[in-house]
């Protein structure tokens, strides 16, 4: 016989007085299945998430942050002009940092190095080649990304679970017959929070070439998955 403590929660009738928390006994008298199951639904991106910045080398730091600055105007000048919401344009680093090299055992001081980075949400991936050369043009001296995802996944989340469940189901169902029972009845179920994630690629940041081409990005498929914890009763 297997007990199972649950923790619950359960709101008070007053909406100022927090919710109480307090635990559930289930009691197993066969044997139980734990099992911890991922699933996952495949779809065609259509947000492409990616970082541009500017670099620049200056003998004074005024002068680094001042042509900082004009460049870094320029990239999101052109980001904008490309059809890029303002909501969807935020800065994510600014620096200023001394810049020396080594030559003979001593060092020498270069210069000072002016950073200045923002994330952009692309919503047409259409456009995405063109920004990377666009973004070239402007002055912008590194990007990063892109990283594909789906503007609003909800379904495709709710599609994973039920995926997930209908598995660990099957799978439960499988083990129980093996075993000599007929059936199995869900104990517990848990959700894991979040998912494992994907890897961005880095792009180097270059111009058309002299032909002329874009910089070529395949978007490709993206997984959405859904992780979740049972425990189940094998029953006659």
């Amino acid at each position: 016989m297997r007990k199972l403590i649950i923790a619950a929660l359960f709101a008070t009738g007053s909406l100022a007085t927090p919710a109480v928390a307090t635990e559930v006994s289930i009691i197993a008298t066969n044997p139980v299945i734990d099992l911890s199951v991922t699933e996952y639904v495949e779809t065609t991106p259509d947000v492409a998430t990616f970082s541009t910045g500017v670099q620049t080398l200056a003998p004074t730091a005024n002068e680094a942050i001042r042509q900082n600055n004009t460049q870094m105007s320029a990239v999101i000048a052109r980001l904008k002009k490309l059809g890029i919401a303002d909501k969807d344009i935020q800065t994510t680093q600014i620096s200023l940092n001394q810049q020396f090299d080594y030559a003979d055992g001593r060092q020498v001081f270069r210069g000072f190095i002016a950073s200045n980075s923002v994330s952009a949400k692309l919503r047409d991936l259409k456009k995405l080649p063109q920004f990377l050369d666009a973004l070239a043009s402007d002055g912008a001296t590194n990007f990063n990304g892109p990283m594909f995802s789906v503007d609003d996944d909800s379904k495709l989340r709710e599609a994973a679970r039920d995926k997930t469940w209908n598995s660990a189901v099957r799978r439960a169902e499988a083990i129980a017959r093996k075993a000599g029972y007929a059936n199995v009845r869900v104990l517990r179920v848990e959700e894991q929070s979040g998912e494992p994630g994907y890897p961005m690629p880095m792009i180097e940041m270059r111009a058309a070439d002299a032909a002329g081409k874009a910089t070529p990005i395949a978007p490709g498929q993206i997984r959405i998955g859904s992780t979740m914890n049972f425990t189940f009763e094998m029953v006659k």
